[in-house]
């Protein structure tokens, strides 16, 4: 998975699944050469550029919304079907668009359906 994450370059997600690692790897340290190759994979890490943010970035309010993204509906009209405020839904897709690499609406529906997010 982490190998998985850093092809994607989604710094985020393969440190997440590289600490849950870790942590059976305290309690198994018996795990042949898993821990070796966990560690060629954190340096691996390392050298993913400091700012990048992936998918899996994504906090579970963006992840509603984004389905809702792909439609018609402006961003008031989202916001209506999601009882928010036109400027939370404008900032949830700002922050959406950041974390997909996208620049507008469009692309992240786009670079969402590439990742499998959305359905296509």
């Amino acid at each position: 998975m982490a190998r998985s994450y850093i092809t994607l370059t989604d710094p985020a997600g393969a440190a997440a699944v590289l600490t849950q690692a870790h942590d059976i790897f305290q309690q198994r340290p018996d795990l042949g050469t898993l821990p070796q190759r966990a560690a060629g994979l954190r340096s691996r890490l390392a050298t993913i550029r400091a700012g990048a943010i992936g998918p899996s970035a994504l906090t579970a309010a963006e992840m509603r919304m984004l389905p809702l993204l792909a439609t018609h509906l402006s961003f008031p009209e989202i916001g209506q079907e999601l009882f928010l405020s036109p400027h939370t839904i404008k900032s949830r897709s700002k922050s959406i668009y950041r974390k997909l690499g996208a620049f507008s609406r469009n692309e992240a529906v786009t670079r969402a359906r590439e990742l499998g997010l959305l359905e296509g």
